[in-house]
């Protein structure tokens, strides 16, 4: 189906835009994979670059099938540019992984030839390796501490901040009614940068919730008031859920059978603890705006 004059006019000012404040597409970015998991920027006609750059990979959207932006983010923690310009720029020569199944030195160490040719080992991977049989290794980072993401889509994931110094509210609820457009998800995960009282604050709410009788308990976090961890600390794996969202994607919305919390500052990260099904809403606030009504 072709594109709607309004979506082409996007497009172009959008690429237009992106050419000026960006520069050049980077080669490890697959558009053709990209608007097929985003079928909202397909549709709009937004240029998918400048999306992943300014929105998509602060959703832990992937560029590309062989790039995996939350693991990523993992190990460069927050960095000016978007995950996939600081892996083609910064990270592949620091020996950062793009994803759990692809290990940067290994590849490097195990064909000399990509040393001397001097090309990024994931790029040189996905346009000769993978074709002439060449073996990428698994990365050896943290290989536990994104159990919890396996088989999870991307729509069904989101970090919060969505950027340093952001604040967000966190609100248990007894009972809401059910979006009639919310959709199922087999589990949605919730990854938060959150300081150690905050990280202790949040687990003691869904206990305090879990053993009381009020009709709500809310969560205020504000990480521009003090230094935050620049990785996710704690992950909220909801499972067996409905979601859906309000105030243009600013509000999340959740009914889910088990809540089960993933404590990231180990090592080897696992559960901390898990509380029954319920009812959970976190919302994005912008610059200025007050914190809910209670």
């Amino acid at each position: 189906m072709s594109a709607s004059p309004v979506a082409r006019l996007v497009g172009l000012a959008s690429g237009l835009l992106r050419r000026v404040v960006i520069g050049r597409v980077p080669k490890l970015f697959d558009a053709a994979y990209y608007r097929e998991r985003n079928p909202g920027v397909a549709r709009s006609g937004l240029d998918p670059f400048l999306h992943y750059a300014w929105f998509g990979a602060r959703r832990d959207r992937n560029p590309n099938a062989d790039f995996d932006t939350a693991f990523y983010r993992r190990q460069s923690g927050r960095t000016r540019l978007d995950p996939l310009r600081h892996y083609g720029q910064i990270g592949a020569a620091q020996g950062l992984d793009p994803s759990p199944g692809f290990s940067t030195s290994l590849y490097l160490a195990r064909y000399p030839d990509v040393v001397a040719a001097g090309v990024n080992p994931l790029q040189h991977f996905r346009t000769d390796g993978r074709a002439e049989g060449r073996e990428a290794a698994p990365s050896p980072i943290e290989p536990d501490r994104l159990r919890a993401l396996d088989g999870v889509a991307e729509d069904h994931r989101l970090t919060l901040p969505e950027a340093e110094g952001g604040r967000f509210a966190l609100t248990l609820l007894r009972d809401s009614p059910l979006d009639r457009t919310a959709d199922f998800a087999p589990r949605f995960c919730l990854q938060l940068c959150v300081d150690g009282v905050e990280y202790d604050a949040l687990l003691n709410a869904f206990r305090a919730f879990e053993a009381g009788a009020q009709a709500s308990l809310a969560l205020e976090i504000d990480t521009g008031a003090g230094p935050h961890p620049p990785m996710p600390t704690q992950l909220l794996a909801f499972e067996r859920c409905f979601v859906s969202r309000s105030g243009n994607g600013r509000v999340l919305h959740l009914r889910y059978a088990e809540l089960r919390a993933w404590d990231l500052r180990l090592k080897r990260p696992g559960v901390a603890a898990v509380f029954p099904g319920g009812h959970f809403s976190a919302r994005l606030l912008a610059k200025g705006e007050g914190w809910p009504a209670a």
